[in-house]
């Protein structure tokens, strides 16, 4: 955790140096509304529905529960404070910020630019991603790509819109929104699973 939050630091700094260039809201808690809540909300449902109702339909049993064991290896707190803090200073705070104000001084429609900075920043957020796909040590299958790379991209993508609007913390909220979404979602499915009678 220690290392990653060092890696952090620099993005941080990047961050902290275009954020005023590129008309982003300042760093404050004022972002975190109702309306975020139910936006990040809308992400993690979302997610859910193409992860239990789209991809576990397509693994073998074996993958399918290397896949969840894999990710009950993660605590929550490392989903939260990792993949919602460490995660959005990285990819949001210091390189959609720096991509937003790059594409700015090429465009002069900041709407494209942030668009553009945003989509550039999700798919890196995908891509970084994929090490830890493969570190499962199952099959990568069309299924998994699929599944990993759109379902990342699709939540940078919320998570670069609400930073551009509402600003980081509003960011951070969705994404930590994810994971306890995800994990609650899982918990009360192992229980009613063990509970169910054979």
């Amino acid at each position: 955790m220690l290392n990653h939050l060092l890696l952090a630091v620099p993005f941080a700094f990047l961050g902290a140096y275009f954020i005023d260039r590129v008309g982003f809201p300042p760093l404050s808690l004022s972002g975190i509304t109702l309306p975020v809540i139910l936006l990040s909300l809308l992400c993690a449902i979302l997610h859910l529905i193409y992860h239990y109702g789209y991809l576990l339909k397509r693994l073998d049993a074996e993958t399918a529960m290397k896949v969840k064991v894999s990710q009950r290896q993660l605590g929550i707190m490392t989903r939260l404070l990792y993949g919602g803090i460490v995660e959005e200073v990285i990819f949001r705070f210091g390189l959609m910020t720096f991509f937003v104000w790059v594409f700015h001084l090429m465009i002069d429609s900041l709407f494209i630019s942030m668009w553009l900075g945003n989509g550039l920043a999700a798919i890196l957020f995908a891509l970084a991603h994929l090490p830890g796909m493969y570190q499962m040590k199952i099959p990568m299958t069309k299924q998994l790509l699929l599944y990993g790379n759109s379902t990342n991209v699709m939540v940078g993508l919320f998570c670069g819109w609400l930073y551009w609007t509402e600003g980081l913390a509003a960011a951070i909220v969705c994404h930590m929104m994810f994971h306890l979404v995800w994990y609650v979602y899982e918990k009360g499915f192992q229980s009613k699973t063990k509970a169910a009678p054979v």
